[in-house]
């Protein structure tokens, strides 16, 4: 056990705890340990046509138009069970239905719409012919 160093005591040196290796480092370098951070990549400039906020309403609107549909769905059939309003529960059960169906076809409606936009992009390159099909084979697609 080494003790600290008597004030009577001038000639002992430091005591072991002062005492640093000839391989440490002067200071800690915080940095020097792990690998280092990557830079995350900046994001892509979004489109000046407008279609980013024409897609981004309708968006809202669905969520709201889901939310009336949920609740609906959900509330209608606990009035008419612990309130015993079966009229009223009924018809808040219908408008979350009527909700949900327009929300459905609003949706399949943008994604239909999206896919023949993609599908006239592709169509562009003006080759048709089809060289992955052999002769006496019919050409299958694939949406999968």
């Amino acid at each position: 056990m080494v003790l600290p160093p008597d004030e009577d005591d001038s000639d002992s040196g430091p005591s072991v705890v002062n005492e640093k290796s000839v391989h440490e480092p002067e200071e800690f370098d915080p940095d020097s340990l792990g690998p280092s951070i990557p830079e995350a990549p900046s994001a892509p400039e979004p489109p000046r046509d407008g279609s980013a906020s024409e897609i981004s309403g309708l968006f809202w609107k669905l969520v709201v138009v889901f939310n009336v549909a949920l609740f609906g769905l959900s509330v209608g059939p606990m009035i008419i069970y612990f309130e015993g309003q079966t009229d009223r529960g009924v018809q808040v059960f219908l408008v979350g239905a009527i909700a949900f169906a327009y929300g459905y076809f609003r949706y399949r409606q943008f994604m239909n719409d999206r896919e023949d936009e993609d599908d006239g992009d592709e169509d562009t390159d003006g080759d048709d012919s089809d060289e992955s099909v052999s002769p006496g084979t019919e050409p299958t697609e694939h949406n999968g």
